[in-house]
């Protein structure tokens, strides 16, 4: 009876030892986590907080970290800066280039990892080529390939020579699609669908998440996109926003201070967090799913 007492009285410390050592990687865990939010979110926040200072307010030394005088006005005169119409450009041109992307690449890699057809291996070779080229190595040939078909100068020649860059999207949907279960397409086939109603019906309704993360991506990379626009479709009536901050973050134009220009860079972020935030969830679970490492 005496030696039960004992050994109970021994684990009784090694149960709380256990339980502080899980406790405190837990605290750790969440130190570390909280830690690298704030070096990240850090930028973002001096960013929307300077949008709000006056220009003597930003370049004060030491730094402010929060505006002295909330100058919301700042927001107004970014926009009449930016305008209406470029605001607009920019939506086209990413969502343009989004909807039409998808629209190629989804059929595609359902058709290379589900339809039998000879020539596939091949097919997902050359798809590998371009993923391993820089973009500057063929933007001469394709500003000249644009402008030999009389598209540079407006919409179609931003948008269209952009949804030719499929090979990215065509391997990840392919990728997800290989691993849908052969039996739910047997049953399909089995039932009389063909491969565009099995494609709409079965394939699709399972790939929202992976289709998620890769809108997600591709608007935030045609949003951002600066070379290719300014390159396509130089005019003031084609221009998106990474055009119009370029010279604001270069210092061109003097007649703009920097507080205008920092709200501008909050306009033009804004979207961008949106579309994140809205589509986090099936961002995760899209990753995950398909495998791939972004």
């Amino acid at each position: 009876m005496s030696a039960g007492v004992v050994t109970g009285a021994r684990r009784a410390p090694r149960k709380k030892a256990v339980i502080s050592t899980k406790r405190a990687g837990f605290i750790l865990r969440w130190v570390v986590i909280a830690a690298v939010g704030i070096v990240m979110g850090f930028p973002l926040f001096y960013l929307f907080s300077s949008s709000l200072m006056t220009a003597h307010d930003v370049s004060a030394y030491p730094p402010h970290l929060l505006p002295p005088v909330v100058n919301w006005a700042n927001f107004v005169d970014a926009f009449n800066y930016l305008t209406g119409r470029t605001i607009f450009n920019t939506f086209l041109y990413s969502i343009g280039i989004l909807v039409l992307q998808l629209v190629i690449v989804l059929p595609a890699g359902f058709a290379l990892a589900r339809i039998p057809f000879k020539g596939a291996a091949i097919i997902l070779g050359f798809l590998l080529v371009p993923m391993f080229l820089p973009t500057t190595v063929v933007l001469v040939p394709l500003f000249v390939v644009t402008h030999q078909l009389g598209l540079v100068g407006g919409y179609a020649g931003m948008i269209i020579p952009i949804v030719g860059r499929t090979a990215f999207g065509t391997l990840l949907f392919r990728q997800f699609f290989v691993g849908l279960p052969p039996a739910l397409i047997e049953s399909a086939r089995m039932d009389g669908a063909g491969w565009f109603r099995i494609l709409w019906s079965v394939a699709l309704p399972l790939a929202r998440p992976a289709i998620a993360a890769y809108a997600s991506i591709t608007f935030l990379n045609a949003w951002n996109d600066y070379i290719w626009p300014l390159v396509s479709a130089p005019d003031d009536a084609h221009r998106v926003m990474s055009v119009a901050l370029a010279p604001l973050a270069s210092g061109q134009l003097s007649n703009i201070p920097p507080n205008i220009g920092l709200a501008a860079a909050v306009i033009s972020t804004i979207p961008v967090l949106i579309t994140f935030l809205f589509a986090q969830k099936w961002y995760v679970q899209g990753i995950v799913g398909t495998g791939v490492d972004y």
